[in-house]
């Protein structure tokens, strides 16, 4: 066999061996992109795809940029090998809740689930799925399902109308007439984040969450029943 010959089937042999290596599929980063958006497309969370590119969760991508997409495997190996993460703090408020709102209304007759600010409610079968989904999201996934403020669960009719109308005014987030939001009734939650959305989109459905509220809400999440 000539010297050709073998170098060529040596390459080969290294080129398979590579390929064999590693089933991550490398995506090219669109305008817009995060590293969110990349791990939710594929099924997966950001914690996954940041530790298997040895980046930090909330690390920016950009343009061009190429990130490698793991295998569910693969990306659980980068997540054992990774070092732990640190306790995050309390999730902050993302559309902030302007500050003057921050009693926690009464809501006799519902349900609880916790928060940073005490016990928010939501109607009593709501709140019991809300639980359950936050215990399984804790214990197979690392993140805690985190209201991200005061008021982003239950509201009175009242509350509703002074967000709406701070809405309209050019000072508070995104905000549906009073009557109309499903704050009011006690089943919807706003999240603090949206690694958490990212949790609910792959489990929330067996729990009766996750239904859509508005494109572009990542926050905002319904329960529709089990």
């Amino acid at each position: 066999m000539g010297i050709r010959a073998v170098i060529a089937g040596g390459l080969a042999v290294a080129l398979v061996a590579t390929a064999s290596a590693s089933a991550a599929v490398p995506h090219t980063v669109a305008p817009g992109d995060t590293l969110w958006s990349i791990a939710a497309a594929s099924g997966l969370t950001t914690r996954t795809v940041a530790a298997y590119n040895g980046v930090s969760e909330d690390a920016q991508v950009v343009a061009g940029q190429t990130i490698e997409v793991p295998t569910v495997e693969e990306g659980a190996a980068a997540i054992a090998a990774a070092p732990a993460p640190a306790q995050p703090a309390p999730a902050q408020p993302a559309p902030a809740e302007p500050s003057e709102h921050s009693v926690i209304p009464s809501a006799p007759g519902m349900g609880h689930i916790p928060s940073p600010w005490g016990d928010l409610h939501l109607a009593p079968a709501a709140a019991e799925s809300w639980n359950a989904m936050r215990d399984e999201a804790l214990r197979v996934y690392g993140v805690d399902l985190v209201p991200q403020g005061p008021l982003s669960a239950f509201r009175t009719h009242d509350q509703q109308a002074q967000l709406y109308d701070l809405y309209l005014a050019g000072d508070g987030a995104p905000a549906n007439p009073p009557g109309s939001s499903s704050h009011e009734l006690g089943v919807a939650v706003d999240l603090g984040s949206p690694e958490m959305r990212s949790v609910i989109d792959q489990i929330g459905a067996k729990y009766g969450w996750g239904k859509v509220h508005a494109p572009g809400e990542w926050w905002h999440v319904d329960y529709v029943g089990g």
